[in-house]
């Protein structure tokens, strides 16, 4: 998908033939984030060892910071031709505004299923305490970590981790991610079907 301004990724193993647009961790991530999951970050590990990768996020932060319209332009085209799309496979949302425009994306785009998770959770708590809700195609998960609490008012489903050494912050009869987003898309299951309340597992990479 070269034909954007932006870096549109076509897919990958574990996401299988599913779109995306990310930008880079760390310099999105909540500061939370910073010294817990970020020695852990798969994205981070991708950018040590992908200058590719590494310049892709970078370049679509870059965009969305001096040229937004370029950004949201190039987000709603990949949106028109995508029935599944994922933000942030690496990165977080960086600002209200972000989440805004991401909110009018999904409302322009009703037959994409998107899907995002995030620990910018106060950002997307103050847009539901102001606006009440968001499109039933976009499904927005709060991730966790073991050593955070996450602030969950209006009960958006969780991610959680489950770490090699057997910690996590899950809570019984969690679903356990089954490896291929592509694959539950597909099904309408997994995250893109967990309801309020619900939450999945992912094993440390």
């Amino acid at each position: 998908m070269n034909y954007f301004s932006i870096s549109v990724s076509s897919g990958n193993v574990k996401m299988g033939a599913i779109p995306s647009v990310s930008l880079p961790p760390i310099k999105t991530c909540a500061a939370r984030a910073i010294g817990t999951c970020s020695k852990k970050c798969y994205a981070c590990k991708v950018c040590r060892y992908s200058k590719e990768a590494k310049a892709a996020y970078n370049r679509n932060l870059d965009i969305l910071n001096n040229n937004p319209v370029t950004f949201w332009d190039d987000v709603n085209r990949a949106l028109k031709t995508s029935r599944y799309f994922r933000f942030n496979v690496s990165g977080d949302i960086p600002n209200y505004d972000y989440f805004k425009n991401l909110v009018k994306a999904a409302k322009n785009n009703g037959h994409c299923e998107i899907l995002i998770f995030t620990k910018q959770w106060e950002i997307v708590n103050k847009y539901m305490k102001y606006n009440k809700t968001i499109p039933g195609n976009l499904h927005v998960l709060f991730s966790g970590w073991v050593g955070l609490n996450i602030i969950n008012p209006f009960n958006f489903p969780e991610a959680h981790v489950l770490l090699k050494n057997g910690e996590t912050t899950a809570k019984d009869g969690a679903k356990y991610c089954s490896g291929n987003c592509f694959e539950c898309a597909m099904n309408n299951g997994g995250c893109w079907s967990l309801q309020k309340g619900e939450q999945v597992i992912f094993r440390e990479h």
